[in-house]
């Protein structure tokens, strides 16, 4: 199903790359040509994949021992009761549309390649490295076809936004992320919890909530009532999991794992430092927001955001059997802490 998503959006992008290739061809010829840095900018991509390749090594396999066979699937999607509480979907396609966002702003806007082609270039480079991630998640914690699918919606979007401006204009996903008080102890060796490394920030889930935001400035009515103003703000939609990952340590476990779905007023930062920067003639202001620009398009301030309305679903409390506590889950809710943990004399905090 996936693929037949990804097929129409293609088939979409290559309609309207028809329709505007006349315009873009008028447009270009009216701006000063840019610099080519075509080697400059591949090895920089080559570098960021690289360097993400090594991280999810030791955040994720580094201390973990192969599955005695191949696993596929099983960790749901969205339900109360899966892993993460349905919160790494929305990492997944997160990271994927990033990642591939990432690629077109190197390789077209510094490099100087067609935006339109390597926009396709970046998000099918983006959608293979995660892939490859769910293959390798196969052989150590299991291969999730619902991860996949999460990571092929953000390339999806990231083909959106890199070639329709106006979507780009008017809407961002983004995340909100502030430490959790139970990564907090695992990163400086206060935690009781084994098998989560320090490292692996991309499943605080406790501490990261994603928003789908919609500027107020893409309603004409406010943009012309608030003016400058409604560039600041945002409504959005917000979905976090909270105490599912990290597992809490047990004077944190008071609170029952919960999903929270909210509706909320947001600071848009990328409107405000656009704001700032706007009609600066220097060097260092128009790669200063060029750069900010991307960075807050993904990320949303710590405390950023307020929530207007918000409803939560509880985690069902584990069932006992013969003396032992089943809990009402997915298999896969401890994905990746499962699995065989090699030993390994202590170290040092580093």
């Amino acid at each position: 199903m996936w693929f037949v998503c990804v097929a129409i959006l293609l088939l979409a992008w290559w309609r309207k790359a028809r329709l505007d290739e006349k315009a873009d061809a008028e447009a270009a010829a009216k701006q000063p040509k840019r610099k080519q840095r075509p080697v400059a900018s591949s090895a920089t991509l080559g570098a960021v994949y690289a360097g993400f390749s090594a991280w999810t090594f030791v955040a994720w396999y580094r201390k973990h021992a192969p599955l005695s066979q191949y696993k596929w699937g099983g960790d749901g999607w969205m339900g109360v009761g899966t892993y993460a509480g349905g919160a790494d979907k929305c990492g997944h396609a997160w990271a994927t549309l990033t990642l591939a966002r990432l690629g077109t702003f190197i390789l077209a806007d510094w490099g100087g390649f067609s935006r339109r082609k390597v926009s396709v270039i970046s998000a099918l480079l983006s959608e293979m490295l995660f892939t490859g991630v769910e293959v390798k998640d196969g052989v150590y914690y299991e291969f999730s076809f619902s991860d996949l699918t999460g990571d092929s919606i953000g390339m999806a979007l990231a083909l959106l936004l890199d070639n329709f401006p106006q979507l780009a204009k008017d809407f961002a996903y983004r995340v909100e992320y502030r430490p959790s008080e139970m990564y907090k102890r695992i990163v400086f060796g206060q935690s009781t919890v084994a098998g989560f490394s320090r490292w692996n920030i991309a499943e605080d889930y406790s501490g990261q909530t994603y928003l789908a935001a919609m500027h107020l400035s893409a309603i004409r009515a406010l943009r012309d009532k608030l003016g400058p103003l409604s560039r600041f703000v945002d409504l959005a939609i917000g979905f976090g999991s909270h105490n599912y990952k990290p597992s809490p340590d047990k004077d944190l476990a008071g609170e029952r794992p919960h999903q929270d779905l909210t509706l909320r007023l947001a600071f848009n930062m990328q409107g405000a430092t656009d704001y700032l920067l706007e009609n600066r003639r220097s060097w260092g202001a128009r790669t200063g927001k060029r750069i900010l620009h991307g960075l807050f398009e993904v990320f949303g301030l710590p405390y950023g955001s307020v929530a207007l309305a918000t409803t939560s679903r509880e985690k069902p409390p584990p069932t006992w059997k013969n003396g032992v506590a089943v809990p009402v889950e997915d298999s896969s809710s401890s994905r990746r802490s499962r699995g065989r943990v090699r030993a390994r004399p202590a170290r040092r905090s580093r």
